[in-house]
């Protein structure tokens, strides 16, 4: 069966529940990364161009199901109102006519009868955004309970958060069950893209992948890497399959008990398989006097691995530049500290120089997509996937739980 997607003509005066993706960067109460609630601003404007109230749902950390002031989305549902141009407001106080747009900001707790008929009274031109549903224990428990509360405050559902499809829970899955479900155009964008990689892709066929925990893409790596021309690995995944083959990595970050994992990708891929040929190591404190580049297998005992070198930039950015189809997931060094991003900047900016030109790119993770809107790219990519884990898993052949329940 097929998925049913929404465009500008599905809904007409209807109530909407609308899952989004929000669960993003916060310091001191603001918004610190606004990609994923960008994301979804043009699908909220298309629903209330058709007369439609929307009722928002996501969620913020792992509270496991307290009320944890630390993890509210209110600084989330603030940015949002800001971006849209709506007055935010904390609860409806005046529930009859109101000059302008209004998003508010609904706190009260929906198992209460009391709080959801007062969900229920706000006005129909008003956005409306609820707290973190991880707040509710019954959200991770997939529990019909709270499944039926939502579903008696809207029409229809719609799922535009693909960042968590590849988890059971009731704003995912459970609430398909008693409301119309669709997807929406930026979830209809993620299969589309992610499924062309995995069924159209042009050759060369290039799978660049960086990050720490080789364990989270194993099955990336096994799924596509015998599909790809070449792969090239850097951070700690390379780190990792160094320590495989006999070298010293020192002190470097690197997965505990993932060794054998390294090892039985070396092995599988040893043809595809390009690692750096140089690295930037320093000491533990990373003083500037210690930084130095060196081959892979002169790395000291005192020293960590933090970026690739320019010798590894000038190979890695030689290859991409012959690709045809491009996935990439996860830094390729001490992204978030300078200078040990510069290979990962550099080769985001080469990867930019050729999507949407000569090549299909497709990224995802968020440190990567960072690095992508850092380097000043992200308008030259392909697609930017607003998944981490949900991309790799669908990329690795899974089934998710969310995309499998809208069918």
């Amino acid at each position: 069966m097929a998925i049913k997607y929404i465009n500008s003509k599905t809904f007409k005066n209807k109530t909407v529940l609308v899952r989004v993706d929000v669960n993003v960067p916060i310091k001191n109460n603001k918004v610190e990364d606004d990609f994923r609630i960008n994301s979804v601003i043009l699908t909220l404007r298309m629903l209330r161009d058709g007369g439609n109230r929307i009722i928002l749902c996501g969620h913020l950390g792992r509270p496991e199901g307290e009320w944890e002031e630390s993890l509210s989305l209110r600084p989330v549902a603030r940015e949002l109102a800001y971006q849209m141009g709506y007055k935010f407001l904390e609860t409806a106080h005046e529930l009859g006519s109101y000059p302008d747009r209004r998003l508010i900001f609904f706190t009260g707790n929906l198992m209460e009868d009391t709080h959801l008929a007062q969900l229920k009274l706000v006005p129909e031109s008003d956005l409306l955004f609820l707290e973190n549903l991880r707040f509710y224990p019954q959200e991770e428990e997939n529990a019909m309970s709270l499944a039926r509360r939502l579903a008696s405050c809207a029409d229809a559902y719609v799922d535009e958060a693909f960042s968590v499809t590849h988890h059971r829970a009731v704003s995912i899955s459970a609430i398909t069950k008693v409301l119309p479900a669709y997807g929406g155009p930026l979830l209809e964008q993620e299969i589309k893209s992610l499924s062309f990689v995995l069924e159209r892709r042009q050759k060369p066929f290039v799978l660049m992948m960086g990050g720490i925990k080789i364990s989270d893409k194993i099955e990336v790596l096994e799924h596509l890497g015998k599909h790809a021309d070449s792969i090239l690995l850097g951070g700690g995944l390379a780190s990792l399959v160094f320590a495989s083959r006999g070298y010293e990595i020192g002190i470097s970050k690197t997965e505990a008990g993932a060794l054998n994992k390294a090892f039985q990708v070396d092995k599988n891929f040893k043809n595809k398989l390009v690692l750096p040929v140089d690295v930037v190591v320093a000491n533990k404190d990373m003083d500037k006097d210690s930084i130095r580049v060196c081959p892979p297998h002169e790395v000291r005992k005192n020293e960590q691995i933090l970026d690739a070198g320019p010798k590894t930039i000038l190979q890695f950015a030689g290859i991409l530049k012959t690709a045809k189809t491009i996935v990439w997931n996860g830094p390729l060094g001490l992204f978030e500290r300078k200078p040990f991003y510069t290979a990962t900047i550099a080769l985001a900016r080469v990867i930019g120089g050729v999507g949407k030109r000569t090549a299909y790119a497709l990224v995802g993770g968020g440190e990567t997509v960072d690095a992508v809107r850092q380097a000043g790219q992200l308008e030259n990519i392909d697609h930017v996937s607003t998944g981490g884990g949900a991309m790799l898993e669908f990329l690795a052949g899974k089934k998710l739980p969310g995309i499998e329940a809208l069918k």
